[in-house]
């Protein structure tokens, strides 16, 4: 039986927001942001031609869009 391994990535992203309904004046009425991070965890077995369970540049390529298109204040 092949050996079931765990791989944790973590990414990270910078948002912003403001909020228009705090009292005029208050800090958070103006534009700011935060940085926020989170991890990815896979769990399986070994690619026997490998040696890894996946590839971090393919986990990379799986995450990028969804921290751009959803999550970065950028966007």
């Amino acid at each position: 039986m092949m050996e079931e391994i765990e791989l944790e990535k973590t990414f990270g992203f910078e948002a912003a927001h403001y909020l228009p309904n705090v009292p005029e004046g208050h800090k958070c009425r103006r534009m700011h942001g935060h940085s926020f991070r989170f991890s990815v965890c896979l769990k399986g077995q070994i690619d026997s031609h490998t040696g890894w369970l996946m590839d971090f540049a393919d986990l990379k390529s799986v995450v990028k869009p969804i921290i751009e298109k959803d999550l970065d204040h950028y966007v």
